[in-house]
C-alpha cells in the first residue's frame, strides 16, 4: 500500500480501553471482506501504535499516516482473522 488506498469502511478509536479498542478494531474488520481496507482514525500516537501491533499480529497489512494531532491507519484485511 504505497498510496492512500480506497477505503471500504471507517471507524474511530480515540483511546486505549483494554480490551475495547481491540474489540472495536475486530468489529470493524468483520464488516469488510478480504483485501478490502478499513480506515481507523485514532486519537493519540499510543493508540495507533497499539492498534498497528494488533493488526500485524492478526496478519493484516497496515499503512499509517499522521495528520495534525491524529494518526490514520489504513488496514488491508488479509483473510478472515
Amino acid at each position: 500500500m504505497n498510496t492512500v488506498p480506497q477505503v471500504n469502511e471507517e471507524i474511530v478509536i480515540n483511546k486505549i480501553a483494554c480490551p475495547l479498542h481491540v474489540i472495536a478494531l475486530k468489529q470493524g474488520l468483520d464488516v469488510i471482506n478480504e483485501n478490502e481496507v478499513l480506515k481507523v482514525v485514532t486519537g493519540a500516537k499510543n493508540v495507533s501504535q497499539e492498534l498497528t501491533s494488533a493488526c500485524t499480529a492478526m496478519g493484516h497489512t497496515v499503512k499509517s499516516i499522521e495528520e495534525n494531532t491524529i494518526t490514520i491507519l489504513y488496514v488491508k484485511k488479509t483473510g478472515d482473522r
